[in-house]
C-alpha cells in the first residue's frame, strides 16, 4: 500500500504589514485591509505544500509595532516552541521594523523549532507582488531540518538572513533586505541551501520592556545640549551612533563621561552601514578614550539592535559585568 505524503506542518503568525494591505483602485494608495486568514486565502497555492495553522496576533503596520508588541509575540512563541506537532513557525510582519522585532525575538526566545520572519514589499494587488514567494520561501526554510539551531531567520527575495545582522537597505524594492555579513543562504528549486553557519546566541528571560534607551545619531555640529537634555530625562541607557569606528565630537566627551559616571549605560556604535565600532582612536572623543570612561563599544551591532540588546539585558536583571560581557562578545 502506497504511503500518503504528509505535508510539512507550519504555524503562521500574522501581525499586519504590507502583506495584509490592499491598493485602492481610485487613489492608488495602499492601506491595511485584510485579516490574516484572508491574506493566506489569497495565497491559496500554499495549501498544496503545507499544512497551515494561523494565529492572528494583531494587525498593524510595521511602523506601529513596539517592543511591547514584540514581548506579546515572544510570550506566544515560547508556548508554541513547546509543541511537538509542528515543523516550523513563520511570522508575517510589516517590513519597517523587520530589522528590530526579529532581533528582539532572537534574544528572548530559544528556537527549538525554527522561526522565520517574512512579509512583502508590495501589496498583493501589485504586479510586482512578492507576497506568495516570500511566504512560501519562509515556510520552506522554517520546515527544513538545516534551519534548526540557527535562531530567528528572516526571508525575503529568495534569500535567508540572520536576525542578528539583517538590515532594511531600500525603502520599496523587493530586494530591500541585506546584511553586511552577507546572506546565510537561499532557496534553489524549492530546496534550502545554506552558505555559512550560524547558531543562536544567548537568550534572556525578558518579562518587561519598560526601560528607556534612546538613540542619538552624531552629525556635523550636533548640539551638546541635546545630549544633556536626553541624559537628564530619566533614561536607563543611551546608544550613540558615532562616526567611523566609534568616535564622537570632542565637546561631547565630557558630558558622556559624566553620564557614564552616573551609572547610565552609554553604548557607542558606528553610523556606517558596514564595519564595527571598537577602541581605535585615542584622542578626545575617540573610541579608546570613551572605553576608559566606561562606555561600551558595540562591535558589529548597529544602533537599533544595540538598544534592543541592552533593554533585554536590563529586563533579565543582568549585572553590570554580565551586560558588559554581552557587548564585548558582540552578541
Amino acid at each position: 500500500m502506497k504511503k500518503e505524503n504528509v505535508l510539512p506542518r507550519v504555524v503562521i503568525y500574522t501581525t499586519g504589514g504590507t502583506i495584509q494591505c490592499a491598493k485602492d483602485e481610485l487613489s492608488g494608495k495602499v492601506a491595511p485591509a485584510l485579516t490574516g486568514i484572508q491574506t493566506l486565502e489569497r495565497l491559496s497555492a500554499l495549501k498544496e505544500h503545507f499544512s497551515m495553522e494561523i494565529i492572528e496576533l494583531f494587525n498593524m503596520p510595521g511602523s506601529d509595532l513596539t517592543l511591547e508588541n514584540g514581548l506579546e509575540l515572544s510570550r506566544s512563541l515560547r508556548l508554541t516552541q513547546q509543541r511537538d506537532d509542528i515543523d516550523g513557525i513563520v511570522v508575517l510582519q510589516g517590513t519597517d521594523t523587520m530589522d528590530e522585532i526579529p532581533f528582539f525575538i532572537n534574544v528572548t526566545v530559544r528556537c527549538r523549532i525554527p522561526v522565520v520572519f517574512t512579509g512583502s514589499m508590495k501589496s498583493s494587488h501589485d504586479l510586482y507582488s512578492d507576497a506568495l514567494g516570500n511566504v512560501f520561501g519562509a515556510a520552506t526554510t522554517a520546515c527544513d531540518p538545516q534551519s534548526v539551531g540557527r535562531g530567528v531567520l528572516v526571508y525575503f527575495n529568495e534569500t535567508i538572513f540572520s536576525a542578528d545582522d539583517v538590515n532594511k537597505y531600500h525603502s520599496c524594492r523587493i530586494d530591500a533586505f541585506r546584511s553586511p555579513l552577507g546572506p546565510l543562504g537561499t532557496i534553489v528549486e524549492d530546496r534550502v541551501r545554506y552558505y555559512r553557519s550560524n547558531i543562536q546566541k544567548e537568550v534572556y528571560p525578558v518579562e518587561n520592556v519598560h526601560f528607556r534607551v534612546p538613540i542619538l545619531k552624531c552629525y556635523t555640529g550636533i548640539e551638546p545640549d541635546l545630549f544633556t537634555y536626553i541624559v537628564n530625562s530619566g533614561i536607563d541607557g543611551i546608544v550613540i551612533e558615532g562616526y567611523g569606528t566609534g568616535n564622537i565630537p570632542f565637546y561631547l566627551s565630557e558630558p558622556v563621561r559624566q553620564a557614564a559616571a552616573k551609572g547610565i549605560y552609554v553604548i557607542v556604535t558606528t553610523r556606517c552601514v558596514d564595519g564595527e565600532s571598537y577602541a581605535c582612536y585615542d584622542y578626545v572623543g575617540g573610541g579608546a578614550q570613551l572605553e576608559r570612561f566606561g562606555v561600551m563599544l558595540s562591535g558589529e551591532l548597529n544602533a537599533i539592535k544595540s538598544r534592543i540588546l541592552l533593554i533585554a539585558l536590563l529586563s533579565a536583571g543582568k549585572s553590570d559585568s554580565e551586560i558588559r560581557k554581552a557587548f564585548s562578545e558582540g552578541s
